[in-house]
């Protein structure tokens, strides 16, 4: 089994992609095998031929410098620059949580470390149509632990303080369902 961690943000554009790469750089230094691994990416551009590239992963690999195929990376690549599940809505190609968590199984089989990346923030939809999956699905799904990566901008402390306290009250609501699983 891998060591796995979740990095997730108050929102977008505040550093998650970076502080992934950095993780995954180090790792990568330390002679540790690591894959980084993200549901899914929007706001892609095409290449020359017309096919979508994944810039998170892209930017990932190069940074760190790992020998993981991109392919491997994101299982759900959107061109719109939207929420995943606006993305997935609008492309034809909705999220499936089995085929999500399927490649972070095949990477934790060749990986010793594997950095999972969020979408947006932590109550990110992924898909919000035939059924609803967030976020925090694939967090409870994958049983994953959690880096909270903030910008350092006004308003800081209170979208970390209701990230955190959401992600805590999720565990918890999750410890009490196993829990009556049992019983």
């Amino acid at each position: 089994m891998s060591k796995r961690i979740f990095v997730t943000g108050t929102g977008t554009d505040v550093g998650k992609t970076y502080i992934s790469g950095l993780l995954v750089k180090k790792l990568h230094q330390l002679d540790r095998t690591v894959a980084y691994y993200k549901a899914a990416m929007s706001g892609n551009q095409r290449d020359e031929l017309g096919q979508l590239i994944p810039g998170d992963a892209v930017y990932i690999k190069e940074v760190s410098g790992i020998h993981q195929a991109v392919e491997t990376m994101c299982p759900y690549v959107y061109e719109a620059a939207l929420s995943p599940h606006l993305a997935s809505r609008i492309e034809g190609n909705p999220l499936n949580m089995e085929v999500v968590l399927k490649g972070l199984k095949e990477l934790e089989k060749d990986y010793n470390y594997v950095v999972m990346e969020g979408s947006g923030g932590i109550l990110c939809p992924l898909l919000y149509d035939e059924e609803e999956i967030w976020l925090t699905d694939v967090l409870q799904a994958a049983d994953l632990s959690c880096l909270l990566v903030a910008d350092a901008g006004l308003g800081t402390i209170n979208h970390v303080v209701l990230s955190a306290f959401y992600m805590s009250w999720i565990v918890i609501l999750s410890a009490t369902v196993q829990k009556a699983k049992t019983h």
